[in-house]
């Protein structure tokens, strides 16, 4: 990993790490980047099994929204690219890969979590059990799409792991980045007029604090243009409207449960009006999480 300096305005504190705005990067990180040894440990052994011990039971219950999320995913890459091998990294219980297969996608996910691993393979998915890099994809080719969901605010060093991921690219291939949208505007008020604390903020998970903002910027600034871009529903207007589900599970549970049955309603009926509604407030940085794709530039 080439070594950075990092510098910029400290905007939260939490656990022994500071929030900055790194102005050489271009984004929000946290300081000091946990070690990658660190970061090895707790994503191959502990992620699941002591961070998410109930995972693979909730993912099973929201198996039918992932699954019409992901075949609305899989429609905006369509749109873009007429190849269709793909590569999901950080795979995770192989969902966005199941959902692709079923599409006619030629699919491989790298996954460093054994039981992730070993969940994906009792479903006859291809995935490799290994952290992802250059050197570690290449054996495997080049593809037409990579996709990374809920991966970049992982990782001690997003701008190599995005050139690694632009050399493994065909020409004019795509990367789609699914991330949390973070210090976002409805945050913003949450946490600077009405006092909430930042329970976005998880040093020791998220290392970086992306919006879709500083994401366009980065990957533009790594060789990408950026072809489109949605959002997702802005859980933030749940304690905007006074149903504080921060730190009550049950209460999140609830919000969740009418996200899902809107989406959900929306996929069926007029999927396209969701994507322009979710567009429209990506443009302007609402959205709890965004999914972008950007093409490679030659």
């Amino acid at each position: 990993m080439k070594r950075r300096i990092h510098k910029g305005k400290v905007l939260d504190k939490k656990e022994g790490f500071s929030v900055i705005e790194c102005i050489p990067c271009g984004f929000k990180h946290v300081d000091p980047i946990l070690s990658e040894e660190e970061l090895a440990k707790l994503y191959k052994k502990d992620f699941y099994t002591k961070e998410k011990p109930n995972y693979f039971k909730e993912i099973k219950e929201d198996l039918s929204w992932w699954s019409a999320t992901y075949n609305n995913y899989y429609a905006l890459l369509e749109k873009h690219t007429k190849g269709r091998k793909i590569l999901d990294v950080g795979s995770g219980p192989g969902n966005f890969l199941a959902c692709g297969k079923k599409r006619g996608w030629n699919v491989l996910g790298l996954e460093p979590s054994v039981d992730a691993w070993e969940y994906s393979k009792s479903r006859k998915i291809k995935v490799v059990n290994d952290f992802f890099s250059y050197e570690t994809a290449r054996e495997h080719g080049t593809f037409d799409v990579i996709h990374a969901s809920m991966v970049l605010e992982h990782v001690p060093d997003p701008i190599s792991f995005i050139k690694d991921m632009r050399k493994l690219l065909k020409p004019n291939g795509l990367v789609a980045i699914f991330c949390p949208n973070d210090y976002n505007p409805l945050q913003g008020i949450l946490q600077n007029k009405l006092k909430f604390e930042p329970w976005w903020v998880a040093p020791t998970h998220h290392l970086n604090y992306f919006d879709i903002v500083s994401m366009k910027k980065l990957l533009t600034k790594n060789g990408f243009e950026v072809v489109g871009s949605i959002g997702t529903f802005p859980m933030e207007f749940f304690p905007l409207s006074g149903f504080n589900y921060v730190g009550d599970k049950r209460l999140g549970g609830k919000c969740h449960k009418i996200r899902k049955a809107f989406e959900m309603n929306m996929y069926k009926y007029e999927a396209g009006l969701l994507n322009n509604l979710y567009s429209c407030l990506i443009e302007k940085n609402i959205g709890r999480e965004f999914f972008i794709i950007a093409r490679k530039k030659e």
